[in-house]
């Protein structure tokens, strides 16, 4: 049995060790950049076409449609269009009474927010070739900092293909007490990871960003070859553009001064079909585009984007080790006591240790996220704290999520997720 434990634990530094070689990299981006992004000197003026998917979003699109009234850009430089799946949705009717100028598409057979683009930009691209710099994604659920396309405006100055913003939970600007729970201060918090502590980087170093679904700004070019979009094979049309942009070398770049609220669901229940949804979407892009992009590595920035896209496999690896290795120990402690060993209790020490290392993980993960997005995440100090040590906790919740993923027991449609009422809001 002592065999065992040492057979154990030896596997267990080794495992360690390889897991922090292969994702120190992933890490320094968290510590990377602790001065405000440079901005982009340009001021010319570039036509926008603002996309909106809004199926069946009722009231939810009111607030954005007045954050979009209060934009400082001039208002002639862009146009809205507003995509709907029934043709006497009364979503219509609130958005024109707010912004009369907007165009409606009518989608009776979509089934997914890809689907919903799709339709959307072919009609554009037929009805108004040429006419548009760039295309601006925003789902229908976000509220834009007035800035917001003056911002992407300037940004876009820089020439590159595709522009990611900021995202920051829209709940924070609610003065109702429902608006903010656990989960939603949680879930929160992958924004700051996916953002600051990661697009971040990558913007600055050229690596293919992860391109989030809203708030995301296409250059008009690429959405004319495409004739729309074509990204449409999985529950995360954000990913497959991720895949795309490194196949096909588009350049990305993320604009931290451009701010988008990004609503969250307030109840675990609909933050875990969310969250089963995002990450079956993930891991069907793999499966897709992984041949793809390993035939692609040609060059070294091939590897960087490679490395990128694919470097929560080396935290999937090793959180699954240290599950096994937490439960085999517990089996060999729990053994040991049966039979009265005098060292049973080093098994439970490395249970232990397998615990702590996970933990521990994520909470530097955390202590970073709430640190560099302080000004972002405008929670109490008794809020800030209870959030800190417990987040965790609710991260650990991706092991049962991606363990139903990688048993085929998956998201198999787009489920709506039930929405917050902002009764009350301010930018």
């Amino acid at each position: 049995m002592i065999f065992c434990f040492y057979t154990l634990l030896g596997v267990f530094i080794v495992a360690s060790v390889i897991f922090l070689l292969r994702y120190s990299k992933r890490i320094s981006w968290w510590f990377k950049n602790k001065e405000p992004q440079e901005r982009i000197e340009s001021y010319d003026l570039h036509r926008f076409a603002v996309v909106i998917p809004a199926r069946n979003e009722g009231e939810t699109v009111i607030p954005l449609m007045e954050s979009i009234q209060k934009q400082t850009y001039d208002k002639a430089m862009f146009d809205l269009y507003v995509i709907v799946k029934d043709p006497l949705d009364p979503t219509m009717d609130m958005i024109q009474a707010i912004l009369p100028d907007t165009m409606f598409f009518i989608d009776e057979e979509q089934t997914t927010k890809g689907h919903a683009l799709n339709y959307g930009m072919k009609r554009i691209c037929t009805t108004h070739p040429g006419k548009y710099d760039g295309y601006l994604i925003i789902d229908a659920d976000c509220i834009l900092d007035p800035m917001f396309l003056c911002e992407m405006n300037r940004a876009f100055g820089s020439g590159k293909d595709v522009y990611n913003s900021k995202l920051v939970v829209k709940n924070y600007l609610s003065k109702e007490k429902h608006a903010n729970s656990w989960a939603s201060y949680c879930n929160g918090l992958i924004w700051t990871l996916m953002s600051e502590l990661g697009n971040r980087a990558k913007s600055d170093l050229g690596i293919v960003t992860m391109t989030l679904g809203t708030g995301l700004l296409i250059k008009g070019r690429l959405i004319e070859e495409w004739n729309g979009w074509p990204f449409l094979e999985t529950l995360t049309e954000d990913m497959e553009l991720q895949r795309c942009c490194a196949l096909n070398h588009y350049s990305c770049e993320y604009v931290s001064y451009a701010i988008c609220y990004v609503e969250e669901a307030t109840s675990l229940k609909m933050t875990n079909i969310r969250r089963n949804r995002w990450m079956t979407g993930v891991v069907d892009c793999d499966r897709l585009f992984d041949a793809k992009l390993k035939e692609n590595i040609k060059t070294e920035q091939d590897k960087n984007n490679f490395y990128a896209i694919h470097s929560l496999y080396s935290v999937y690896g090793y959180v699954g080790f240290l599950c096994f290795l937490f439960i085999t120990a517990l089996i060999f402690g729990i053994t040991s006591c049966i039979l009265r060993l005098s060292y049973g209790y080093a098994f439970f020490i490395l249970c232990a240790l397998a615990f702590l290392f996970l933990y521990s993980g994520l909470w530097v993960m955390t202590y970073r996220c709430l640190k560099v997005d302080k000004e972002y995440l405008p929670m109490k100090r008794t809020t800030r704290l209870w959030i800190l040590f417990t987040h965790p906790f609710y991260y650990m919740g991706y092991i049962g999520i991606m363990t139903k993923i990688f048993t085929f027991v998956r998201a198999k449609e787009w489920k709506k997720i039930k929405r917050v009422e902002f009764k009350e809001t301010e930018v």
